[in-house]
């Protein structure tokens, strides 16, 4: 297995015996984090709890030491975990996956740069390893998939201004007239935020509201970038997770909803949200 970027992985979402989303995916937990459009003492407030969002970082990072031989392996990461959750890099280990590291039959190598020769691969070390089959796993890149289908000028605006397409409500990009994007913006449970982004689009198709001009529509996308940059160094990716609830708050308020969609004050504080909380 060949391993190119390190990133943090989790063999459930159980950390220490506490349950993972109580430390990202609750309102109380995401105030911790940067989000787009935050007033000055919010930023403020973000500064100094910069310490804690290192504190919830590291006692993570000490269960998934504790738990997979990552040191052992050479597996693991440099960076923070936190950086890894907002940029949606995360990712669940496979049952039994060191297991059978254990016993010889998953062989790891890291290697920034390889390339085939005769029976296999080489590496940028000079190392060769003879392969009858060589499976890529390096997923897809979406916006080539919206390049080919799309026409100029609209295709040349798809990464327009910073190389990330702009998509205001993660949906809706500002420069490209009658068409919606659900599903490219990521969150770490993208199903109900996806769901809720198409229930935002039916209503504004059937003009249950307006959306606002595009300058301010690429001000708010732009905003949502310049979070990401200052929050992980893997920004390539299009990822809310470290403020998910806050971007679903305000695709229920531009539909007229109520944002706060929970029973209680400490349900609102302290349980996360899901696909049943957005019925309406």
């Amino acid at each position: 297995m060949v391993v190119r970027t390190l990133h943090w992985t989790v063999p459930h979402y159980w950390v220490w015996g506490l349950p993972f989303f109580l430390f990202y995916s609750t309102r109380s937990s995401q105030f911790l984090h940067e989000r787009p459009n935050q007033s000055f003492l919010r930023s403020l407030l973000c500064s100094l709890f910069s310490p804690m969002r290192l504190v919830v970082s590291k006692f993570i990072e000490s269960y998934l030491l504790h738990k997979l031989p990552l040191e052992k392996y050479g597996l693991k990461p440099d960076h923070p975990f936190v950086e890894d959750y907002a940029s949606c890099q995360m990712a669940i280990m496979p049952e039994n996956f060191f297991s059978e590291a254990d016993k010889g039959k998953i062989v790891f190598k890291r290697s920034s740069k390889w390339w085939f020769w005769e029976k296999g691969i080489e590496f940028d070390d000079k190392e060769k390893i003879e392969a009858d089959v060589v499976v890529l796993a390096t997923g897809y890149d979406g916006k080539k998939k919206l390049k080919a289908i799309m026409p100029e000028p609209f295709r040349s605006l798809l990464e327009y201004p910073s190389g990330l397409m702009p998509l205001y409500r993660g949906t809706i990009h500002p420069l490209i007239p009658n068409m919606g994007f659900v599903g490219y913006v990521e969150s770490v449970v993208n199903l109900h935020s996806s769901e809720l982004r198409s229930i935002w689009l039916a209503r504004l198709v059937d003009d249950k509201f307006k959306l606002p001009g595009v300058t301010e529509m690429l001000e708010r996308t732009l905003m949502e970038m310049e979070v990401m940059k200052r929050t992980t160094r893997f920004y390539k990716r299009h990822c809310i997770s470290t403020y998910s609830i806050n971007h679903s708050d305000e695709i229920c308020e531009e539909m007229g909803w109520t944002s706060w969609r929970k029973k209680s004050w400490f349900s609102e504080a302290f349980s996360p949200y899901g696909s049943r909380d957005y019925l309406n």
